[in-house]
C-alpha cells in the first residue's frame, strides 16, 4: 500500500466517470448471470440498489445471493475508482435485513492518491475474470496463493479458509451432492433455471452453449451445480479417467445481516480478481448453502466457523485451454440513472 496519505480534495463523480465505474461494476458475477443491481448518480454520490425483479424466488428466496452479487459489483466499482487515482469513501447502508427498497451502499470521492501495483492488478483483472466450470488440471494450490486469497477476503472484512482436511472434504461433498439432488428433483427450481438459459443472444442469463460446455462428463471429488434443466434428474456416472480434486475455499462472515452479506460479496469478488491475477481459475459451488435447510447443517459440519457465504472451487485450467468468452452484460443505460 502507498505510504503517502490521500490528498483531501473536494471531488464529485462526473456522469462520465460514473458510467465508467458502473461499466466495471457490471462485469461482476451473479448467480445465473441475473445481474441484480441498479445504480443512481446524484449529488450524494453513486448509490447501489438491489434490482428485486431479478431475485431468484426459488433458488434465492431470502435474497442472500442477490446481496453477494451486489457486493461483488460494489467491489469492482471501488477498484475502478482506485485505478483512476481516486480514493473511494464507501458507506454500507443496510442496518437491518430488508434490502428490497432501501439503498445498499454509496460511493463518494474522499481524495486523490495514486493506485499501487496490487490495486492496478486487481482493476486490470476485472474484464478478464471468468467463471470457469471446466475440469482443472492436477496442480495443487500453492500455499502462497492461498495466503494471497485469504488476505484479499480479509481486506473486505470477511474470512477465508481452505478446505484441506480429508474428513471435512468428505462431509462437504455429501452436502453438495445432497443439495444437487434436491435441486435437480425440484420442478420449480428447474423451471426457474430454464427461464435464465438463453438460446439466442441476450444481455443477461446463461448462454445455452456455455451450459452444454460446462456439462461435459467428468469425475470430480465435488459435484458442480448442473445448469442444464433438460438433463436427467439422475445423470449417468462419469467415465473420464482420473478424479479432479480442486482447491476448495470457504468465504464467510462472523454474522449474517444484510450488510454482512454485502461485504461477503465484496470479499468474494476481491478473491476472484486476485485469483485471476495469479493465473488461477475459479467457479462457485454454492448449492449446499443455497438450498433451504442445508445451510445450518453446512455450518455445523464446518465446525461453526461463522456464516459461510460462498464456496469456491479454485485451481488451474489445463495447459492450452482456450480462453473463455465473457458472458453478456446489461448496458450502462439500463442500470444507471441520474438524479437531480
Amino acid at each position: 500500500m502507498p505510504t503517502e496519505a490521500a490528498h483531501s480534495v473536494s471531488l464529485s463523480l462526473s456522469p462520465g466517470l460514473a458510467r465508467e465505474l458502473v461499466a466495471a461494476a457490471a462485469a461482476a458475477p451473479s448467480i445465473h448471470n441475473t445481474q441484480p443491481w441498479l445504480w443512481r448518480l446524484d449529488a450524494g454520490g453513486l448509490t447501489l440498489l438491489a434490482d428485486g425483479s431479478r431475485r431468484l424466488a426459488v433458488t434465492d428466496p431470502e435474497g442472500r445471493q442477490l446481496l453477494l452479487s451486489c457486493g461483488a459489483a460494489l467491489c469492482n466499482a471501488t477498484l475502478a475508482l482506485r485505478a483512476r487515482g481516486l480514493v473511494p469513501q464507501v458507506t454500507i447502508l443496510p442496518d437491518g435485513d430488508d434490502h428490497r427498497a432501501d439503498p445498499l451502499a454509496t460511493i463518494t470521492v474522499a481524495g486523490q492518491r495514486p493506485a499501487d501495483g496490487a490495486e492496478r492488478a486487481l482493476s486490470d483483472a476485472i474484464p478478464l475474470r471468468r467463471t470457469d466450470r471446466r475440469p482443472f488440471d492436477g496442480r495443487p494450490l500453492p500455499a502462497g496463493a492461498v495466503a494471497r486469497l485469504r488476505a484479499a477476503a480479509e481486506a473486505q472484512g470477511a474470512w477465508l479458509t481452505a478446505l484441506t482436511d480429508p474428513d471435512l472434504r468428505v462431509q462437504v461433498n455429501v452436502l453438495l451432492s445432497r443439495a444437487d439432488w434436491i435441486e435437480q428433483h425440484d420442478a420449480a427450481y428447474r423451471r426457474e433455471l430454464e427461464s435464465w438459459i438463453r438460446s439466442e443472444p441476450a444481455p443477461d442469463g446463461v448462454p445455452r452453449g456455455a451450459v452444454v460446455a460446462a456439462g461435459a462428463t467428468r469425475q470430480a471429488e465435488f459435484p458442480m451445480r448442473d445448469l442444464d434443466p433438460a438433463a436427467p434428474a439422475d445423470p449417468p456416472p462419469a467415465s473420464e479417467p482420473g478424479v479432479e480434486r480442486p482447491g476448495v475455499l470457504l468465504i464467510g462472515t462472523d454474522a449474517d445481516t444484510a450488510a454482512d452479506r454485502l461485504r461477503a460479496g465484496e470479499a468474494m469478488q476481491r478473491v476472484l480478481l486476485t485469483a485471476t491475477a495469479l493465473g488461477l481459475a475459479a467457479s462457485p459451488m454454492s448449492q449446499a448453502i443455497d438450498v433451504e435447510g442445508l445451510r445450518d447443517r453446512f455450518r455445523a459440519t464446518t465446525g461453526g466457523l461463522g456464516q459461510v457465504q460462498m464456496i469456491l472451487r479454485v485451481g488451474y485450467a489445463p495447459a492450452g485451454a482456450d480462453p473463455l468468452d465473457p458472458t453478456p452484460r446489461r448496458g450502462v443505460d439500463e442500470i444507471l440513472t441520474t438524479g437531480d
